[in-house]
């Protein structure tokens, strides 16, 4: 077995940098750790147990591993040292991948969640606009609906006075009650319209300052508990709100007496001058008012932007621009003993136990012969 090293006062300099370096490390980890025992904050005396001693145990095995490496490695002899040297950093570089993201996510914590609740408002604000543009949509669609009134009501005034499109008259004709459907349903789906922009005014107008007291409360000095849990109830009432939107937006009532308008009037019964005619005056109004419906209709099945509860860790994958200096902290914390221990490697490697290099260490290694000194 090989003979340890003696660390020179260098590297032990080094040890000392990486020992403190550790200690931050764990306690970073140990912050990590608290918020797993203790999400809700309230920590009991076995969750400080816990946090403790996992703070000492990486703090204490990270310092104890780097100076054992320090001690045997650099006496293995060539052959074994690179491999062993590989596990080592292997090991070593996947622990501080792992604390390193644990030390990020810490730091990153206070600008993370104020990333995620301006996301969540940004989205939120841009889905009530995009709810106010659906509704204004249908709303324009009022013009062609009183002229799918008027001009109903015109065709079976003719119909009935004169028997224009059936060459029949009166007002049980089947041309005439297809007309008065249409006069009809046309008016229903008018009031629909005002019905639904009186609600829509007002559940919009609610939006409107649910949006404002959210924004008020993330520029707040509230505590940070007391802040997510604030923007989460909004959250909630926005929710709420906004599916009593979906609720009141007409889009039924379009696509009812549009379809209405586009029957088979032929296989309906009708003549066919009086399909034709009911064909070709309101086909191209039922084409108005289904315009761009579908898209309306996919608002009501589109997911509602709400605040979903994430760990500190999510926070630096989601908003990379808000965590990018935690992350470089973070990484900093762990990769310095790093490349400490590196150094301390390749100063160690150049020296074997007694000052010799370490070819000149090694059992087998050929002695120099110096010539004869001459008398």
């Amino acid at each position: 077995m090989a003979k340890p090293n003696s660390i020179p006062s260098s590297v032990r300099g080094l040890l000392a940098l990486n020992m403190i370096l550790h200690v931050i490390s764990g306690i970073f980890a140990a912050v990590w750790i608290a918020n797993l025992v203790a999400p809700s904050g309230d920590m009991t005396l076995l969750a400080w147990l816990e946090t403790i001693l996992s703070a000492v145990a990486i703090a204490a095995g990270l310092s104890y591993g780097s100076y054992i490496a320090l001690m045997h490695i650099p006496s293995l002899p060539p052959s074994k040292r690179g491999k062993a040297m590989g596990i080592f950093f292997a090991a070593f570089g996947a622990m501080a991948l792992l604390l390193g993201g644990a030390s990020s996510s810490v730091l990153a914590s206070a600008s993370g969640e104020v990333a995620h609740m301006e996301y969540t408002l940004l989205q939120q604000s841009e889905a009530k606009q995009v709810r106010q543009q659906a509704a204004a949509s249908i709303a324009n669609r009022i013009p062609a609906l009183n002229d799918c009134v008027n001009s109903a009501s015109n065709m079976q005034v003719q119909e009935v006075g004169t028997g224009i499109y059936s060459g029949e008259g009166g007002n049980v004709g089947q041309v005439a009650t297809a007309l008065a459907n249409i006069r009809d349903g046309c008016a229903n789906a008018r009031a629909a319209i005002f019905a639904s922009r009186a609600k829509l005014s007002r559940l919009f107008a609610r939006l409107d300052r649910l949006l404002i007291d959210t924004r008020r409360v993330i520029d707040s000095d509230m505590e940070r508990h007391e802040k997510l849990v604030a923007v989460r109830k909004n959250g909630s009432d926005y929710a709420r709100l906004t599916r009593e939107v979906n609720d009141a937006l007409a889009v039924e009532a379009m696509q009812t007496v549009a379809d209405a308008m586009r029957k088979d009037w032929l296989a309906a019964g009708l003549p066919t001058s009086a399909a034709a005619a009911i064909t070709q005056n309101f086909d191209g109004m039922a084409e108005e008012l289904t315009e761009g419906l579908d898209d309306i209709a996919a608002l009501k099945d589109a997911p509602i932007p709400s605040m979903p509860v994430v760990s500190n860790m999510a926070y630096l994958a989601l908003y990379p621009e808000a965590t990018i200096a935690a992350i470089a902290i973070g990484a900093c914390i762990e990769l310095i003993p790093l490349g400490g221990i590196l150094l301390g490697f390749a100063i160690m490697t150049q020296k074997a136990p007694g000052g010799a290099t370490p070819r000149e260490a090694s059992p087998g290694a050929p002695k120099k012969v110096g010539r004869p000194r001459k008398t």
